[in-house]
């Protein structure tokens, strides 16, 4: 390489219209995968675990699943500790999420018998 060139992360074979030097925002599984360092497999499971954000749907029928790679940027500044956690997730599917596990906490607590305290009498058991 010359001297001064500038080097990519990314393979030339990544996108050929692209300019030398320009990566691509949004990645394939297996360019995300790459970028982060790991396998797709790995990366798919990743992602399932909440380390990585979902992937975006895109294409007229919404199959082809792309990461963006700024997002896998500040969620690797998150897991590394350049970043402060975000308080909460703003996009709706998160919010749809917490509204459901809230509901769920909710439901599960109302089906709980309430607690004797240790001084209440408890009545006897059958023998």
């Amino acid at each position: 390489m010359p001297d001064g060139a500038a080097s990519s992360p990314f393979p030339a074979s990544w996108s050929a219209t692209l300019p030398a030097g320009l990566a691509p925002r949004f990645l394939s599984v297996c360019q995300a995968a790459a970028y982060v360092g790991v396998s797709a497999d790995t990366f798919l499971g990743e992602v399932a675990l909440g380390w990585w954000p979902e992937a975006l749907r895109r294409g007229a029928k919404g199959r082809r699943l792309t990461w963006d790679r700024l997002a896998l940027d500040a969620a690797a500044d998150r897991h590394s500790g350049l970043a402060a956690q975000p308080a909460h997730d703003p996009s709706p599917d998160a919010e749809v999420a917490r509204r459901a596990a809230e509901a769920a906490a909710m439901e599960g607590a109302q089906n709980v018998p309430p607690r004797q305290h240790r001084h209440q009498h408890r009545p006897p058991q059958a023998r």
